[in-house]
C-alpha cells in the first residue's frame, strides 16, 4: 500500500548524475520563472505602476532592455479596482507596441481576501489550477490576508503554501509589499530592510526589487526618477536607473 506521506512530499534519492533545473527568467534579470518574486517600496513610490509596465511588456517579449516570457496571469487587485488596472495595462501596451490580443490577464477583486485562512488559500489555488494560470500577481500582499505580519508563526503558513505552489507547480509569483520606516542606520543591502513585517518573507524570496524614488545625480549630471535595486539567489546586480515619464510616456532605462 503506497505511503500517503511519501506520495504527498515525494522522495528523491541521491544521484551523482542528477542535473539541477536551469534558472529561467520570466523577465530578464528581474523576475524568475517558477519562483517567488517581490517588489518593495514606500507608498506612492510608483512600484505598482512599474510592475504594471513590466507585466505588460512580458506579452510583447521584451521590457526594460531585456527579454520576457508571457504567461497566462491571474492578478489579485487588493487596492485598485480591476477596471483601473485594466485601463493602465491597455495604455502601457500601446506605449510598448504590445498587441492587445496577446494580453492574457484575468483580474480578481481581492480586497479583503483572507489568505491566512486555509480555506481561502485552497480556494485561490483551485482557481489557479482550474484557470490554468502560470503567473500570479498579488498587489499588494497586505490587502489579501488578515494575519499579523510581524509574526513569522502566522505568516509562515501563507508563505509555505506559496513555496509549495512554486516548487511543485512551477507557479511564478510577483508580490508587491510596502517598505517599513527606514532610519539613517538601516542597512539597505539587506532584503529584509525592503519589506515590512517579519523576515520570513525576505527569506523565502528568490528575487527582490526595491523601488527607490528620487532624483539621482551622476557625474554626467543626468537625473533619474527611479533606482531599482535587485537582489536574490544570484550574484549581486547593479541597480537599474529608470526614467518615469508618467502614464503618458511610461518607463524607460537611462
Amino acid at each position: 500500500m503506497p505511503n500517503p506521506f511519501v506520495s504527498k512530499y515525494n522522495i528523491t534519492p541521491y544521484d551523482p548524475k542528477m542535473k539541477p533545473e536551469p534558472i529561467l527568467w520570466a523577465v530578464e534579470d528581474i523576475w524568475q520563472l517558477g519562483k517567488i518574486n517581490a517588489m518593495g517600496g514606500f507608498e506612492k513610490s510608483g512600484k505598482t505602476r512599474l510592475m504594471n509596465w513590466i507585466l505588460t511588456g512580458t506579452f510583447g517579449g521584451s521590457v526594460l532592455g531585456g527579454y520576457a516570457l508571457p504567461r497566462k496571469t491571474l492578478y489579485l487587485c487588493g487596492e485598485e479596482r480591476p477596471a483601473d488596472v485594466n485601463q493602465r495595462i491597455t495604455t502601457y501596451a500601446k506605449l510598448q507596441d504590445v498587441d492587445l490580443e496577446k494580453i492574457n490577464i484575468t483580474f480578481m477583486d481581492a480586497a479583503g481576501m483572507r489568505l491566512d485562512l486555509p480555506k481561502e488559500r485552497k480556494g485561490l489555488f483551485d482557481t489557479i489550477v482550474e484557470g490554468d494560470y502560470h503567473f500570479l500577481i498579488i498587489d499588494p500582499l497586505r490587502r489579501v490576508h488578515g494575519a499579523d505580519e510581524d509574526k513569522s508563526k502566522d505568516m509562515s503558513k501563507v508563505y509555505n503554501d506559496f513555496r509549495h505552489w512554486s516548487n511543485k507547480f512551477n507557479l511564478t509569483m510577483v508580490i508587491l509589499h510596502h517598505t517599513p520606516k527606514i532610519g539613517i542606520d538601516t542597512d539597505m543591502t539587506r532584503i529584509a530592510s525592503w519589506f515590512r513585517g517579519s523576515t520570513d518573507l525576505p527569506a523565502i524570496l528568490d528575487t527582490a526589487q526595491y523601488v527607490s524614488r528620487g532624483k539621482f545625480s551622476t557625474d554626467s549630471k543626468d537625473r533619474y526618477d527611479i533606482k531599482l535595486y535587485r537582489q536574490g539567489r544570484f550574484p549581486p546586480m547593479e541597480p537599474l536607473m529608470i526614467v518615469d515619464g508618467g502614464d503618458e510616456k511610461g518607463f524607460d532605462l537611462v
